[in-house]
């Protein structure tokens, strides 16, 4: 049984309905049950790296490591986006 419907914590993760999110809640990582399949199959096999989409869509917020605003010029130096 999950507390405060959080997947993991504390350096410790659970699972619950087949996830593993660490520190994060079903409903903050909801958006991959409406990926399409052949995004996910893609992901899955390594043809897409959701580690560097984050970090274009980061930096194109303007917006840090930890989310924080430091502009899009320092945001993209950040992440290495040229």
């Amino acid at each position: 049984m999950m507390k405060n419907n959080m997947l993991g914590g504390s350096g410790v993760t659970e699972k619950k309905d087949g996830y593993t999110a660490g520190p994060f809640t079903v409903d903050e990582i909801g958006f991959i049950q409406i990926a399409d399949t052949k995004v996910l199959a893609a992901v899955a096999r390594g043809e897409i790296d959701l580690n560097r989409i984050a970090r274009e869509e980061l930096a194109n917020r303007g917006l840090g490591l930890h989310g924080e605003w430091v502009g899009f010029q320092k945001a993209r130096q950040i992440h290495g986006i040229n």
